[in-house]
């Protein structure tokens, strides 16, 4: 009897030696399998400035003195074919607007100067704050301008994900720079680091983190989830199609493959998708952004459902054309974690919020004028769990 004792205690300890090893070389194929795929994203430790040549032609030059009488709204109709191309480069707003007064610029530029000067930045640990930027590259990989702004915030207290853009023509300070600009400005100037710095600064909150994906990354994204449904109008459709046919120029296919002809409620494929986010022609940046909104939810809802393997094939085509400063170590708990964040509810904000902005014009810019306190106090309240109850 001993000795059966002594084999049932002997074959207890070999079968869980067994498993124990086992546990641990799925373990390590786990880890070796999402450090290969990390590998594939491009680390940085700095993001120095971004080049802005070869970038789409609607964004705007910064920095730039334009006359009073501002410049000329191209026409556009449901029934032109406008290529983006074609599109004006100057600012289309600010021949709307009368240009402001020396006192109230003086009385802005105080403002924004006493703002900056405060160093409250808020921090909470429960609380990851992620910028994604959207580069206008037209190529793959390539740089370009800060085309859309995303703050990404992760509750991990309240288990919430809040996606709070923030419009490009904010009026503000850049730390660094003798004239105040455009929130967008500070990406073409110095990059990743100095955007998020002016976030920092401007809005006291504690983000440092950053991930940069460009166009054809959000293509791939659109296209992998089986397109996205949203209601195009009549007006859309030309402006769609000019984006579309850029697009098809780069990539050396027919200029009018996948061109939209009918309004309604679209399934959009991913090109037809970027034309529809990036609109700023018709509406304002607000509804744009919330276009924008609109979309990547879409995509993370449809991520979902999607089986592990579609995941990783999407991943594997995503993420090598993702650039941001998160430390391997980081992105690879951001992985591991990924289950838990799919299930937390997910709301929007922008900035600036209703209510709590003018439009002016300044030195022949149409910019935001923008009440900071109001403003941080709402992005404060919605993205930190002491302030959210």
């Amino acid at each position: 009897m001993k000795r059966i004792g002594k084999l049932k205690g002997r074959t207890a300890v070999i079968v869980l030696s067994s498993v124990a090893a086992l546990i641990l070389i799925l373990a390590a194929g786990i880890y070796l399998y999402i450090h290969s795929m990390i590998n594939k994203i491009n680390i940085v430790d700095k993001a120095g400035p971004q080049s802005l040549e070869g970038s789409f032609s609607d964004s705007l030059a910064y920095d730039k003195e334009k006359d009073e009488t501002g410049s000329e709204r191209p026409q556009i109709t449901a029934n032109s074919n406008i290529a983006v191309e074609d599109m004006d480069e100057k600012d289309l707003l600010a021949a709307d607007m009368p240009a402001a007064s020396e006192d109230e610029i003086a009385a802005i530029e105080e403002k924004l100067q006493s703002n900056l000067a405060k160093s409250d930045i808020k921090y909470d640990k429960n609380v990851l704050n992620i910028l994604l930027i959207g580069s206008d590259s037209r190529k793959s990989g390539g740089s370009g301008r800060s085309d859309a702004m995303i703050l990404i915030s992760i509750n991990k207290k309240k288990k919430i994900i809040t996606a709070t853009s923030i419009l490009r023509d904010i009026y503000l300070k850049i730390p660094g720079r003798d004239k105040s600009n455009r929130i967008n400005a500070a990406f073409a100037y110095g990059g990743a680091d100095l955007l998020l710095d002016t976030i920092k600064q401007n809005f006291k909150i504690n983000v440092d983190k950053y991930v940069i994906i460009d166009f054809f990354a959000f293509i791939d994204m659109v296209d992998a989830v089986g397109g996205v449904t949203v209601d195009v109008t009549k007006d859309d459709i030309p402006i769609i199609n000019g984006y579309v046919k850029e697009l098809n120029k780069l990539t050396g296919v027919d200029e009018k493959c996948d061109w939209l002809k009918n309004d309604g409620q679209l399934l959009l494929n991913g090109k037809q998708a970027l034309g529809y986010a990036r609109n700023r022609y018709i509406g304002t940046d607000f509804k744009r952004t919330a276009r924008q909104r609109d979309i990547l939810k879409q995509v993370f809802d449809k991520v979902k459902d999607l089986k592990i393997t579609k995941i990783i094939e999407l991943a594997n085509q995503i993420l090598p054309q993702v650039t941001t400063n998160l430390k391997e170590s980081e992105i690879f708990t951001l992985l591991l974690s990924l289950p838990s964040y799919i299930k937390y509810d997910i709301k929007q904000e922008t900035i600036p919020a209703a209510g709590t902005y003018n439009n002016v014009r300044i030195r022949g810019m149409a910019v935001l004028s923008i009440d900071f306190e109001e403003n941080i106090n709402m992005l404060h309240k919605s993205l930190y769990s002491d302030e959210a109850d």
